[in-house]
């Protein structure tokens, strides 16, 4: 207990001398968990090698007893792949066509 009291006035303190440090470092904080969270997401969708609109479809439409949607993704190549095609691109495309030409 008695750190979080020291915790606690240690952030009285700070508040009192100086407000509008705390409040912008509450604000940086929120923000850097919301962006945090964005980053996360979208590595989430780029190793599925999904879109926003995909992801949306897929789980809003499964849930509808009337639709009958494949749970697989047809252009998953795994995790390394799709993060591979998503960083690199261009490298990418070029050894798919030395492979297939």
């Amino acid at each position: 207990m008695y750190c979080s009291e020291l915790f606690c006035l240690f952030v009285q303190i700070l508040f009192t001398h100086y407000p509008r440090l705390v409040i912008s470092l509450v604000a940086v904080a929120n923000f850097a968990a919301i962006t945090l969270a964005f980053t996360v997401y979208h590595f989430l969708l780029a190793a599925t090698n999904q879109t926003v609109n995909e992801r949306y479809k897929r789980y809003y439409l499964s849930r509808s007893s009337t639709a009958a949607m494949s749970r697989t993704n047809c252009y998953n190549r795994g995790l390394l792949l799709n993060l591979y095609e998503e960083f690199f691109p261009l490298q990418f495309a070029r050894s798919r066509r030395v492979k297939s030409g």
